[in-house]
């Protein structure tokens, strides 16, 4: 979902994303000297937090200067989640729950130059594509059995089996094999698909992959879907199935409601590529009454699409759009004046 350019550095032994173990004979308060710079600028509130942490047994699994931290900031990101307070904003820290495939939580200050990061929550358990099958089958039907590894269909669903990799990479279907299939093969993924229902983005480019008349009354129907994620990817993967007014309706609903890590990133990609009344006006309002975090992007997005920006997120923007993230209605008011005056926009529309 970053925003950011930079990279993460994760001190492990093996497998990228490994936990940083203590070197042996510290205690775990002790700051590893590679994490002590970044911590040493942390402010009082959150660097108290940090070493609360480490003395109830956390650790630091990694540091680095990219999103949700500004290039003049730093993250650090824990082995473990938050322990010693409550997951929520107060005494000085804001807390913003996010669960993506980098974090699945964070503790800032007000000015959010430092970050303490909480790891991504564990992949939900591989589904049994059986039990799947058998329930979108009926009991009086039978259950088929697994295919033949070797075949086409068998190919295709073993890559339909998810693991944490998959789920942290973000690796889709075996898409190739689609396209080698004989018409035969095809109907046999079709019904694997059809099985399986449409769950995410990964479904969503298999169905539009295969292209048949059956896959595309599913997609039409997903893209109605309440799941702002699975509506995008519909938009993403299937524009030859989206008629514009769907495509404006579908992104006026993701600006509206969906979190960064569940489709407003999708859809901020979208965004950057068609921007018609509508959707600029759902970033207006977006920028006022969203949380801080999106406000953000919504604020920068708004530069860009008045061309006032090079990008969609223009970092030499970032502070004045980091202004957006807040919860006094009073400080976000003021930045959104300030904003419509860059933008020759009436903020009398919106307040």
């Amino acid at each position: 979902m970053g925003m950011g350019t930079g990279t993460e550095t994760v001190h492990s032994p093996g497998l990228r994303g490994m936990l940083w173990c203590v070197a042996a004979g510290e205690t775990p308060m002790t700051i590893p000297p590679q994490f002590r710079q970044d911590a040493d600028a942390f402010p009082p509130k959150l660097r108290g937090l940090l070493e609360a942490e480490l003395a109830a047994g956390n650790q630091i699994a990694g540091a680095g200067n990219s999103f949700p931290a500004p290039p003049a900031g730093a993250y650090l990101k824990l082995a473990k989640p938050v322990g010693t307070r409550a997951r929520a904003s107060g005494d000085g820290l804001e807390f913003r729950e996010c669960n993506c495939s980098l974090y699945s939580g964070w503790f800032t200050d007000d000015r959010g130059f430092y970050y303490l990061l909480e790891p991504p929550l564990p992949p939900p358990p591989e589904p049994d594509m059986d039990a799947i099958r058998a329930a979108h089958l009926g009991p009086s039907r039978p259950v088929p059995l697994r295919r033949d590894p070797n075949s086409a269909a068998g190919r295709f669903e073993q890559s339909m089996a998810m693991n944490y990799e998959k789920w942290h990479d973000g690796i889709g279907y075996d898409i190739a094999t689609i396209a080698a299939a004989t018409p035969e093969e095809r109907q046999e993924i079709e019904m694997l698909l059809v099985g399986h229902g449409v769950k995410d983005w990964r479904d969503v480019e298999a169905l539009a992959a295969l292209g048949s008349p059956l896959a595309d009354e599913i997609l039409k129907a997903a893209l109605d879907a309440r799941d702002p994620e699975v509506s995008m990817a519909v938009v993403r993967y299937a524009p030859r199935l989206v008629p514009q007014t769907k495509r404006v309706a579908a992104l006026v609903e993701a600006l509206r409601t969906a979190e960064l890590c569940g489709g407003l990133s999708e859809a901020l990609a979208e965004v950057a590529q068609f921007h018609p009344p509508e959707v600029v006006e759902a970033l207006f309002r977006g920028t006022l009454a969203r949380d801080g975090e999106s406000a953000v992007h919504f604020a920068a997005m708004l530069m860009y699409v008045h061309e006032k920006a090079p990008a969609p997120f223009d970092w030499e923007q970032r502070p004045f759009c980091l202004r957006f993230n807040t919860a006094d209605r009073g400080e976000r008011e003021a930045a959104f004046v300030e904003l419509c005056g860059k933008l020759g926009a009436d903020p009398t529309r919106y307040l």
